[in-house]
């Protein structure tokens, strides 16, 4: 294999490295028993290294491009490795050590990902289990690919997770919305170079060029959507274009993410919790009862938890808080290209933290939510970032910094195997991931389902988020309320 040049968007990804936000994916399965090595490594080789390329690859430099370049000290051993937690092993020293490493950066010399299979853990019921804790870098694939790669190695009936992908009908003239993104590019453009620092002119002028390019692909696609087939080297997306540029404009004119107590610059310390797996019958029925989404449900909750550690805090003029949502653009196959990449656009959702009647909240989060759904922004705001990551590197960090404090964080909803699943023949207890944050950003929130339960967890900034249980209790809280009112 002969070196393979990155894309624009992947190779964005790997210079968005920050000592103090990693571009990196974590992900956890909770096992019931400890897996057999010699098993687990056939099935890393089978299932992972011999299907995609990126796993023995090494990020190198190619000209003013990136590539990536088969590592010819590969050594399997290298990235599969095995640790043992202190005993009595509880879930919070877990915790404790994916957290530990998630501050930890990459060896460029080599594939950028590792696996450790941890044992020594006592799960949530006192049974002996184990961990497979697994870091991605993201230039290798966006969550939804990467989360679909965890799971390859598992035995499911059910191995198709179902990411959610916008679809097609453009009903909204591609002319006036770029014109509109182009007539706000002269003060973001200001705006992002006060954030860099400078507000040199010639980085002014890149980063307009910067994002009318990339207003001109998201205008382009929008008049010719089968051209994102050909944006993205792969065929079939479906987008829904049916609102006006409003979508985008909160994106571009929304000012920094609201001043909080979580606010700050973060730094290299990390904290991660989650929760026990979480009945999914409940949250059913509560949206049932409402007319809403399981996920409506659980980002309502999610805003109720926000809520109460602001106030806890001494923080209770807050009325909303915007999040970063991934959304994936191109249909997944049975089959994942061997190629993976990065394919999703980040839409802003801005998550109301007001009434704090849980069930009006619901009713409110709905609705935005709703217009989201058959919003013209993912497709829009892939053009953003695919311009973006086309211009001078100072510009597309100056942008990307820019755009990620708009936001407390990534929040991501994936939906997994319906059934249980196994690894190396032990069962799969319990799975979460986190996604990385960006610029500025104190925490990502991450809901994962799995076999009828959900679990909900925060990765934040040690020092800007000191006491993340809170957040984790109070989501859980209103989670439950939300419940109870439901069942009467």
């Amino acid at each position: 294999m002969t070196a393979r040049i990155m894309s624009a968007q992947d190779a964005l990804w790997l210079t968005m490295d920050r000592p103090n936000n990693l571009m990196v994916i974590d992900g956890i399965l909770m096992l019931r028993g400890v897996p057999d090595w010699d098993t687990l490594m056939s099935v890393t080789r089978e299932r992972v290294l011999e299907r995609f390329p990126v796993f023995t690859c090494r990020p190198v430099a190619h000209g003013r491009d990136w590539a990536w370049e088969p590592d010819p000290d590969f050594d399997v051993a290298r990235h599969v490795q095995r640790a043992t937690l202190p005993a009595p092993g509880s879930i919070a020293e877990l915790e404790g050590y994916v957290a530990s490493r998630r501050s930890r950066p990459m060896d460029r010399a080599h594939p950028l990902w590792d696996v450790t299979l941890v044992d020594g853990l006592t799960l949530s019921d006192g049974s002996p289990g184990s961990a497979l804790v697994s870091r991605f870098h993201h230039a290798m694939a966006d969550g939804v690919r990467l989360t679909m790669v965890m799971l390859s190695l598992c035995d499911e009936d059910d191995a198709q997770i179902s990411a959610r992908v916008a679809r097609e009908a453009p009903q909204v003239g591609p002319a006036a919305i770029l014109n509109s993104l182009v007539s706000t590019t002269a003060s973001i453009v200001a705006d992002s170079a006060r954030l860099a620092g400078t507000v040199a002119a010639e980085l002014a002028r890149d980063g307009a060029r910067a994002l009318e390019r990339g207003a001109e692909l998201g205008s382009d696609l929008l008049r010719h959507p089968d051209r994102l087939a050909d944006a993205l080297d792969l065929a079939g997306v479906d987008n829904r274009v049916t609102n006006d540029v409003s979508t985008v404009a909160k994106l571009l004119l929304r000012g920094p993410s609201v001043d909080t107590v979580w606010s700050g610059t973060p730094g290299e310390r990390k904290s991660i919790v989650w929760s026990p797996p979480v009945p999914l019958q409940g949250i059913k029925e509560a949206g049932r009862a409402h007319g809403a989404t399981v996920n409506d449900v659980l980002i309502t909750a999610i805003g109720g938890g926000l809520r109460r550690y602001l106030e806890a805090h001494g923080e209770e003029a807050v009325d909303e808080v915007a999040w970063m949502v991934p959304v994936n653009l191109v249909p997944l196959d049975d089959n994942l290209p061997e190629d993976l990449g990065n394919f999703f656009a980040l839409v802003m959702i801005v998550l109301p933290l007001v009434p704090a009647d849980p069930v009006d909240r619901l009713a409110a989060t709905q609705r935005r939510m709703n217009h989201i759904k058959h919003s013209d922004e993912p497709v829009l705001t892939f053009g953003i970032q695919r311009g973006i990551s086309a211009a001078p590197r100072p510009v597309a960090v100056g942008l990307t910094d820019f755009f990620a404090n708009k936001a407390v964080g990534v929040l991501t909803n994936v939906p997994g195997p319906r059934t249980p699943i196994t690894f190396a023949g032990v069962e799969v207890d319990q799975v979460i991931g986190f996604a990385p944050c960006s610029g500025d950003q104190p925490m990502t929130a991450t809901i994962f389902s799995y076999a009828d339960t959900v679990t909900v967890g925060f990765a934040v900034d040690a020092t800007l988020v000191p006491q993340p249980r809170e957040l984790l209790e109070g989501t859980l809280a209103e989670l439950d309320a939300l419940v109870g009112i439901a069942r009467g």
